[in-house]
């Protein structure tokens, strides 16, 4: 859909003082109020404020009159706040999940219970669900937010780029021989348009970025950098090849949650020690427990302790093989 298509004479605004363009690149800011006239939002559909993840792009073209030729293109994603990744969707399958874990511990002395098998149904299918937003495909981004509230069921627990375990993991790969990138994205965007490339809609002719590139540059943010230069480097665009463009796939997925791309194989593998760390603690508890009451009075349960406690090591083992598998084959291959 194309809701907005507006064309306007800039020289009609600032009466006039935009009118011509200055020929030298500028840095500034500045908020330009359209003219009543022109009611952008008559022409947006309601729906557009309403549904999540909405996938929408502003584009502003600058075009001579006279020639018609395009002299520069500047292209935003926009979004209305709501989203399918809610913290409240995650802290409810994780209650669910919660549920599941004690009803299994608590029937794991039972020789006919299905809990602890129900209990591993359940964190495949959330592994399942969160996996299959690894995926180098072009999803439409209300999906792979909604596989965003699963992504703790892999290990990937949402958090600050700058929390304690992402610098901890950072410096253990640089102090390792490790030069990736060590920082995520904040807040980090898919791009839209269904190409994955803010310029879909228009490529900047290369004719275009030398003119700019050869213009003089001026700074308007402060009073003793309003010195016209010439450019010393390219000015700065955003193509589907750039450097600084997430993939599809888990470079988006981690980095939405606050974590580096390269640290997301570790972060999951800390994440399993941490669990594992959790299991033994509490089976020591429980063992501990069980013979201290087993002084005072016999009990069969003590027999039947290290067959309960070998399942459990296997219920947690298989439980980590499926994200432990999924991040080498996503992160690595």
């Amino acid at each position: 859909m194309h809701p907005v298509n507006i064309t306007l004479d800039i020289c009609q605004l600032l009466n006039g003082a935009l009118c011509p363009l200055p020929v030298y690149v500028f840095n500034g800011s500045e908020t330009l109020p359209l003219p009543p006239s022109i009611k952008v939002s008559t022409e947006i559909p309601e729906i557009a404020y309403k549904i999540p993840d909405l996938e929408a792009f502003a584009q502003l073209t600058l075009t001579e009159v006279g020639t018609g030729q395009v002299k520069a293109c500047i292209q935003s994603t926009l979004s209305n706040g709501w989203s399918t990744h809610q913290p409240g969707v995650a802290w409810g399958i994780g209650g669910l999940a919660f549920v599941a874990l004690f009803s299994a511990a608590w029937q794991s002395f039972l020789s006919e219970s299905v809990a602890p098998f129900r209990l591993l149904d359940l964190l495949g299918l959330y592994q399942t669900i969160a996996s299959s937003g690894f995926l180098d495909l072009n999803y439409p981004v209300i999906y792979r937010a909604f596989t965003l509230n699963f992504s703790w069921a892999m290990g990937l627990f949402s958090q600050s780029p700058t929390s304690s375990m992402q610098n901890s993991i950072t410096n253990m790969r640089h102090l390792t021989g490790g030069n990736l990138a060590g920082s995520a994205a904040d807040g980090s965007v898919a791009l839209v348009n269904r190409k994955l490339s803010p310029w879909g809609g228009y490529d900047a002719p290369g004719s275009l970025i030398a003119a700019v590139q050869a213009l003089p540059h001026i700074d308007l943010s402060g009073p003793t950098r309003q010195v016209l230069a010439p450019r010393s480097s390219a000015p700065p665009t955003v193509t589907q090849q750039s450097s600084n463009v997430l993939d599809a796939g888990v470079p988006i997925y981690v980095n939405t949650v606050g974590i580096a791309t390269a640290n997301a194989f570790m972060t999951a593998f800390f994440s399993a020690l941490i669990l594992i760390a959790i299991t033994l603690v509490v089976l020591a508890v429980v063992y501990g427990v069980i013979a201290l009451c087993s002084r005072t009075r016999s009990l069969s349960v003590k027999t039947q302790f290290p067959i309960v406690a070998r399942s459990w090591g296997l219920r947690i083992v298989s439980s980590l093989y499926g994200y432990q598998h999924k991040h080498t084959n996503q992160v690595f291959l």
